[in-house]
C-alpha cells in the first residue's frame, strides 16, 4: 500500500502546488498526519502561546499532508474521499490540549470586564480506548478515544489559502468528529487532480471545540478516492459527509456566524432531498424540521462550521 509520510506537510491549499503523489481511483493510500501545531506544544509544553504567535512561528496552523493528485478528477466534477481508518500514531502515547490567549468561544478580550485567562498547554496520555485529562486536585477525566480528521481540503479555484481556514469551495479546517472511519466526503474539484490534502487529527473533542484545541495527536488515515460526475454524485453546492446511516451537508463559512452555517447546511441538505431523493419541497422541509440533526464543529470567531444530517432510513 502506498504511504505518504508526515514530513510531506503543507500549510496551504494551493492550485499551483506540486503534488507529493499521484493516485489512481480506488487505490488504498495510507496518509501520515502531523498534529495541529507540528509538534511545537509537545516540544515546549507546558508553556502557553497566543494563537497569533503560534501562526507567526510556524507560518500557519493545522498542517495537512499532501497534496495528492487523483487521476481522472477534473474541474466541475467532485471527488469522493472514502475514509476507511483514522488511528492515533503511535497507538498509545501523548497528545496535547490547552487554552490560547485571545482565542476561544468564551473569550472576547476586547470587551471583557475581567482579566483574560492565562494561556496554558498540557500533555494528555492516551491509549487505544481512553485519554486522561487532568482536572486539578488529583482528579482525572477519562475521555473516550475516537480519532478523526480536523482538516481536509482540495485546491481552491484561483489563489492559495491557508489550511487554517474554511470555505465551501475547498472545505478546510471544520473539526467535525464525524470525519472518521466509515465516512465519505464529497468535495468539489477546482483544479486538475483535485489536489487533496488532509491532517490535523484529534483523538477526542467536544462539540464546538470551544477552547480552540481538541486532544491533538499525530495519526494515520487510510483512504480511497474516486472522481465522480457532480450530478451523478448528488452534489448541490456544499461539501458533503455521508455514511451508511446518514446523509450530511457541511457549511464551514469563515467569517459568518453559527446561525448562517446552520441555515446553509440545512438548505443544501433540503435541496439534495428534493433533487436526488424525490422528496417534494414542503415535505423535505418538514422532514428536516422533525428529524434533522446538527453537529457543531467550530464556534470560535471567525471559524464556524456545522454538519446538517438526516437518517437514511427515511429513503429505503
Amino acid at each position: 500500500m502506498r504511504r505518504v509520510t508526515r514530513d510531506q506537510t503543507t500549510m496551504f491549499f494551493d492550485p499551483c502546488a506540486e503534488p507529493v503523489a499521484e493516485i489512481t481511483p480506488g487505490e488504498p493510500v495510507l496518509i501520515e498526519t502531523a498534529d495541529s501545531l507540528c509538534g511545537l506544544i509537545k516540544r515546549e509544553a507546558p508553556a502557553g502561546f497566543p494563537i497569533g504567535d503560534v501562526v507567526d512561528r510556524l507560518g500557519g496552523a493545522c498542517p495537512v499532508t499532501g497534496p495528492l493528485y487523483l487521476a481522472g478528477a477534473e474541474p466541475g466534477g467532485v471527488i469522493e474521499v472514502r475514509i476507511e481508518r483514522v488511528s492515533a500514531s503511535p497507538p498509545a502515547g501523548r497528545g496535547w490540549t490547552g487554552v490560547f490567549a485571545g482565542f476561544g468561544a468564551l473569550t472576547h478580550e476586547a470587551y471583557s470586564l475581567q482579566d483574560p485567562l492565562d494561556p496554558v498547554s498540557t500533555l494528555v496520555d492516551y491509549d487505544a480506548d481512553t485519554a486522561l485529562l487532568g482536572l486539578g486536585g488529583g482528579r482525572v477525566a477519562r475521555l473516550p478515544i475516537r480519532p478523526f480528521l480536523g482538516t481536509v481540503g482540495v485546491a481552491p479555484r484561483r489563489e492559495r489559502r491557508m489550511s487554517f481556514s474554511q470555505s465551501p469551495e475547498y472545505l478546510g479546517d471544520v473539526d467535525l468528529p464525524d470525519v472518521t472511519a466509515g465516512a465519505v466526503l464529497v468535495l468539489p474539484v477546482n483544479a486538475p487532480g483535485a489536489l487533496l490534502s488532509l491532517g490535523d487529527a484529534h483523538a477526542a473533542q467536544g462539540d464546538g471545540e470551544i477552547t480552540g484545541a481538541a486532544i491533538e495527536i499525530e495519526a494515520e488515515a487510510k483512504i480511497r478516492c474516486v472522481p465522480r460526475d457532480a450530478e451523478e454524485a448528488g452534489f448541490v453546492s456544499l461539501p458533503q459527509l455521508n455514511t451508511t446511516s446518514f446523509l450530511g451537508s457541511i457549511a464551514g463559512l469563515q467569517g459568518n456566524d453559527l446561525t448562517d452555517c446552520a441555515r446553509a447546511a440545512y438548505r443544501d441538505l433540503a435541496l439534495r432531498l428534493i433533487r436526488h431523493h424525490g422528496v417534494p419541497l414542503r415535505e423535505a422541509y418538514m422532514l428536516l424540521g422533525q428529524a434533522g440533526t446538527l453537529r457543531v464543529g467550530n464556534m470560535i470567531d471567525p471559524f464556524y462550521s456545522v454538519l446538517a444530517a438526516i437518517d437514511r432510513r427515511f429513503f429505503t
